[in-house]
């Protein structure tokens, strides 16, 4: 895999990390009975899909 594919995929694995990791923190402060709530929750789902289909690219091209 050439240099600038692995960087590609390190800045989206960074961003999944980052959406997910702070959707899940957000998850936890939240109260359950609030929007703010599912919307932290949808981007905790977000952040992971994207981990999980990077590590596939990953995976895959290796």
């Amino acid at each position: 895999m050439d240099e600038q594919k692995r960087n590609a995929l390190r800045g989206f694995l960074q961003i999944g990390i980052f959406i997910g990791g702070t959707g899940l923190v957000l998850a936890f402060i939240e109260p359950r009975d609030s929007p703010e709530f599912v919307l932290s929750v949808c981007s905790a789902a977000m952040g992971a899909a994207l981990v999980v289909a990077v590590a596939v690219m990953i995976r895959r091209s290796v």
